[in-house]
């Protein structure tokens, strides 16, 4: 019988970075918006995160998951061919939720309206985008210069994020946001889109949690 996710936690799981409440400027025309105060994984899952969570679990691999796993070199790489139910699932087993697209970008640059997590300068070598030339997946903590004002890593490079709560029917889509080594630097406002069900070699994705509610 495969394991039951951990009750959610009443405290921050260990190593999360808070993003305080408050107003911060959303999207291209930055909009003012509200946010409750949440934390957030300072780095994408890795692939050692996420084979953890697969041997507690008992859930069945993503196509293409490595026979034993990742190698050894690649486990602080970010878990990635992961489709948004996979990634839901980790979640879920872990005690927290996926990114809304809002919290996502509020995590990534800051509540000042800034173009990229360190700034408005798009920074040679500051992430791991396509103009980086590297063409895979690099450590989830290689790129220290392109932390966002909250310590995250990640937020603008190596890999795309899943989000939570952005899904068009119409389109049959929900939203990604962040920047990859497939892509080039894009701005935190800038949102993606794929099929829930894709499962794609530059895309994963990190938690969220939130204070139950008193």
């Amino acid at each position: 019988m495969a394991a039951q996710p951990p009750a959610a936690p009443q405290a921050p799981p260990a190593g999360m970075v808070e993003v305080p409440a408050g107003v911060f400027l959303f999207g291209p025309k930055k909009k003012e918006v509200v946010l409750d105060g949440f934390w957030i994984d300072p780095t994408p899952v890795t692939n050692a995160q996420f084979a953890a969570f697969l041997a507690a679990s008992g859930r069945r691999p993503p196509q293409g998951w490595p026979p034993g796993g990742p190698a050894p070199d690649r486990a602080e790489h970010p878990v990635v061919g992961v489709t948004l139910a996979d990634a839901e699932a980790y979640a879920a087993w872990a005690g927290k939720v996926l990114p809304t697209p809002a919290q996502f970008e509020k995590a990534a640059r800051g509540s000042d309206g800034r173009k990229y997590p360190w700034g408005d300068d798009a920074g040679l070598r500051t992430t791991n985008t396509k103009e980086a030339g590297v063409a895979a997946t690099t450590p989830v903590e290689a790129y220290p210069r392109g932390k966002s004002p909250f310590g995250c890593f990640d937020m603008a490079g190596n890999v795309l994020h899943w989000t939570r709560g952005a899904y068009d029917p119409q389109k049959g889509t929900q939203a990604l946001k962040g920047s990859s080594f497939r892509t080039y630097l894009g701005a935190c406002a800038w949102s993606h889109e794929a099929t829930p069900t894709r499962a794609e070699d530059h895309v994963g994705f990190r938690c969220v949690w939130k204070p139950p509610a008193p």
